[in-house]
């Protein structure tokens, strides 16, 4: 029978690919009954990514839009732990790393395991928590509490952050467009990302193949600002082509 946890991430998957669900629907591909449905679409509604209707949900967030830690982290979760772990490949023993607090640069402190005498900096406190267990020295950075993505933004996040030389900065985004760039949906930790970008000798984008051609509020840097993109599955023939142009290493 499949976990809760997972039946979650399987519910926003169809709900943010499709823009609503249905409560006979989920049950029959579930193989669950419809009050379980409904209790299921009852949390999320709390967590504010649906709408509930007769008969089901929509969605009232697009992925694009700031959604909370939690619900991000359940989305698509093995592709995440997939591009971390390639991610990680990329990484030497010793080296220093700023990880941002993006649900899959989250995913890293355990593909990182087998590395050793790594220096981690970040300003997520979800990763703070989780970094107790790990073996690497870990700094995080203080500053105003997002209490929605569970990081740290402001001008003392920032002042904290740019106090470092890295060798390798990792980051997440909200959308990847050939025009615009790399995209995040709040203006704070946008700024949190430029800040690790310039202190960084290499730069990694880590991202799932849905970020792919969207748009979103603001813009972090521009492509060719990146080394690296690291993703789960090939993106389409024109975005390997437009990396390719601007030297920018492609993992998938």
């Amino acid at each position: 029978m499949m976990l809760p946890a997972e039946r979650k991430q399987k519910t926003l998957d169809v709900l943010l690919a499709d823009g609503k669900v249905g409560v006979a629907d989920l049950a029959e591909r579930f193989q669950v009954t419809r009050e379980t449905i409904r209790r299921d679409l009852e949390k999320l509604e709390a967590e504010g990514v649906l709408e509930r209707t007769h008969g089901g949900a929509i969605a009232i967030v697009k992925r694009s839009q700031d959604l909370p830690y939690l619900t991000r982290e359940a989305f698509n979760r093995a592709a995440k732990q997939q591009i971390a772990h390639k991610a990680a490949q990329l990484i030497a023993d010793g080296d220093a790393v700023m990880l941002d607090s993006s649900s899959t640069v989250c995913e890293m402190l355990g593909a990182l395991e087998e590395r050793g005498d790594l220096q981690l900096i970040s300003n997520s406190l979800r990763l703070a928590a989780v970094g107790a267990e790990s073996p690497h020295a870990l700094i995080t950075v203080g500053g105003e509490l997002r209490k929605k993505s569970l990081s740290f933004v402001g001008g003392l996040a920032e002042e904290s952050l740019a106090r470092f030389n890295v060798d390798w900065a990792l980051i997440g985004c909200k959308a990847l467009h050939p025009e615009a760039g790399v995209l995040e949906s709040n203006l704070g930790e946008a700024q949190i990302k430029r800040v690790m970008m310039a202190h960084a000798r290499r730069k990694a984008l880590l991202i799932d193949h849905t970020k792919f051609d969207r748009n979103a509020l603001v813009q972090i840097c521009g492509l060719s600002e990146v080394d690296v993109v690291v993703t789960d599955e090939a993106p389409s023939a024109a975005w390997i082509e437009r990396l390719a142009e601007l030297d920018i290493r492609l993992i998938y």
